[in-house]
């Protein structure tokens, strides 16, 4: 999906709460990683996102609360996972939805897909649990 630079409105548009991308991020260099867009502002200019992770890292296992934020989603439900995955909601990251079509427009990213109501609304739940965000975060991403 190549978006024409004037394009930036209706790609906000495309951008929905449980949308899944591609991207190739600098760190770790030559690493592709899924993300998610948990939240969104009202006018879509910011997202915030959370990673994917093919397994828990085992440094997390020493400290509860972090391993707390890692929500499981079933590799059967999404065609794009080949087995049972993790969402790190111990790391969210706001995303400009000018820098996702940026990555778009330079092949670093692609739209991969959706997950379901059910797995957003437990991602959604842990983020705004998880004391990492402040109140105008939450409102800001969530309301």
């Amino acid at each position: 999906m190549l978006m024409p630079e004037n394009s930036n409105e209706i790609f906000k548009l495309l951008i929905e709460k449980g949308t899944v991308f591609l991207n190739q991020f600098d760190i770790p260099a030559d690493h592709k990683k899924f993300f998610i867009v948990a939240g969104h502002s009202p006018d879509k200019i910011i997202t915030c996102a959370v990673y994917i992770n093919s397994n828990i890292h085992t440094a997390l296992y020493k400290n509860q609360i972090l391993l707390n934020l890692q929500v499981n989603i079933k590799g059967v439900k999404y065609s794009f996972l080949k087995h049972d995955s993790f969402v790190c909601c111990s790391t969210p990251l706001f995303i400009t939805t000018d820098n996702i079509m940026k990555w778009i427009n330079d092949n670093r990213c692609k739209y991969i897909g959706c997950i379901d109501s059910e797995d957003l609304e437990n991602i959604t739940d842990t983020l705004i649990d998880s004391g990492l965000l402040t109140d105008e975060e939450i409102e800001l991403f969530f309301s």
